[in-house]
């Protein structure tokens, strides 16, 4: 009897072993990468890396900050840089033609041959955050220097995102240089207030619909190619953002009876408010790994095999898996809808109660996830009729769609990034940032965030931080991948 029981035991984990090691194969060769060959008669990239440096260099010593406050705003810098364009790229602004929308947001128009094809989007920003003036003794060289020494250049959009916005520029120079004629219109498109969720690609998107154009495929900044960043992923990883995450600030009040605060109530605004924000902060949202599935099925062999085997079977080793990225705030939030509590207001005197307090929370959505049924939630975790919320002005977009990667455009970006980066892998993720991208979903169903720049851990928090910095070669390599992708996008077969 023993002996039998034996038996059935090593049956059943032999079929179990069987089991998970079919599935993980069958998980590993689905991968969406796909190799697209791309025949063209355009010499290689053959400019100067230190040309390139020197021009991104220029456009980081104008200082074009913008400002949830409009009026602190310098607009002379916009008007300075987009002249400072012109002159570093005389047959862009020769060929293409140029408008300018919503004050100081450009859209040039290099028509194509065939006029029937959708036209394909190129996009960036010209502008950047502003540098803290209380870390500014920590940087290196000054945030607008444009400094370029140790083999980089320096300062304040150097990463986000004047180095894609030159990428552009230089490719489309190099491109009209070298004779190249599209088969498609190309649209390039630079906005002037993305860091403030502005409203420039919005103008432009309407600009398009009022003309009644669709659009067959968009690329803005995204994900970048992560130098052992992702757990499990030893190799360089290309993450693709096909999606970002939904968007949405709540403005939380709270009232209570003021006076002195030599008698105070049980009671108070500020209590009643901070509880409810404790509560929101201990009760964040469910996980959702089947978010980053995609991805690590896209990372294929180059992830670990222990994590192609958890991905595989994720009836059985999700639990792991989530335990493994929350362990990371950066990758905890690929998992779920996350909940930031960011601003607190209340109170005008040491000794007085005040009768209203105030809190701002951010979140950002998983796409599935409405902001309608993030309200609801969070209305059940307060549980408390004396706290209300409402969205904050023009602060709340739901999730992106998911653009496909079984297509000519996704699968060309990752033939490029696969030429010049060799040895990477390419996956497709979900974008935690917002972008200006999510609103050309309105003209296209292919709409794609990619920076090619690689990015260790040390750069994480240069972006929108102290050294802001990108190597020299990075830039080029940038350019390459423009110089590459614009005539496979802008083929009449994409």
């Amino acid at each position: 009897m023993a002996l039998t029981v034996i038996v059935i035991l090593v049956a059943l984990l032999l079929f179990l072993t069987a089991f998970l090691l079919v599935r993980t194969i069958l998980f590993t060769r689905n991968s969406s990468t796909v190799n697209l060959t791309f025949e063209s008669s355009l010499p290689p990239l053959d400019q100067e890396p230190q040309t390139f440096a020197e021009h991104l260099a220029s456009m980081i010593k104008i200082e074009t900050v913008s400002h949830e406050d409009v009026s602190k705003d310098v607009n002379a810098n916009f008007k300075i840089m987009q002249s400072q364009l012109a002159k570093t790229y005389p047959l862009a602004h020769k060929l293409l033609k140029k408008e300018i929308v919503d004050g100081y947001t450009l859209l040039y128009t290099w028509e194509g041959q065939n006029r029937d094809l959708k036209p394909v989007v190129f996009m960036a920003h010209q502008d950047v955050v502003p540098a803290d003036e209380h870390t500014l003794n920590q940087w290196t060289y000054p945030p607008f220097s444009g400094k370029i020494a140790e083999g980089f250049i320096w300062g304040r959009g150097t990463m986000d995102i004047k180095s894609q916005l030159i990428s552009v520029f230089e490719a489309v120079e190099t491109l009209i240089r070298n004779k190249f004629k599209p088969e498609r219109t190309i649209l390039l498109t630079f906005s002037h207030n993305e860091e403030v969720l502005g409203t420039g690609a919005r103008a432009v998107v309407e600009h398009l619909k009022v003309k009644g154009i669709r659009v067959q495929a968009v690329l803005d900044e995204g994900g970048s190619i992560y130098d052992g960043l992702i757990p499990g992923v030893k190799s360089l990883a290309a993450t693709i953002g096909i999606s970002e995450k939904g968007y949405l600030s709540l403005k939380l009040t709270a009232n209570a009876t003021g006076g002195h605060s030599s008698t105070p109530s049980n009671a108070t605004a500020i209590g009643i408010l901070a509880k409810a924000v404790t509560r929101l902060e201990a009760h964040r949202f469910p996980h959702n790994i089947k978010m980053v599935k995609p991805m690590f099925q896209g990372l294929g062999t180059s992830a670990s095999p222990l994590m192609q085997l958890a991905f595989a079977n994720l009836w059985l080793f999700g639990g792991v898996i989530i335990h493994t990225l929350a362990a990371k705030p950066e990758t905890d939030a690929t998992i779920r809808t996350t909940t930031a509590p960011t601003l607190f207001h209340s109170g005008v005197k040491d000794n007085v109660l005040p009768s209203v307090a105030e809190a701002v929370v951010n979140f950002r959505l998983l796409p599935g996830e409405t902001i309608a049924e993030v309200c609801e939630h969070i209305r059940s975790i307060i549980n408390d009729d004396r706290v209300t919320f409402e969205p904050m002005d023009q602060k709340a977009w739901e999730a992106s769609p998911l653009s496909p990667v079984d297509c000519k455009a996704y699968q060309h970006i990752s033939s490029v990034v696969r030429e010049i980066f060799p040895g990477s892998a390419v996956a497709p993720y979900i974008m935690l940032g917002g972008t200006d991208s999510r609103n050309f979903c309105d003209v296209s169903d292919n709409v794609y965030r990619f920076t090619p720049i690689v990015v260790k851990e040390e750069d994480l928090n240069r972006v929108h931080g102290v050294n802001e910095r990108l190597e020299i070669d990075a830039l080029y390599k940038m350019v390459d991948t423009f110089y590459r992708l614009i005539p496979r996008w802008a083929s009449k077969d994409m």
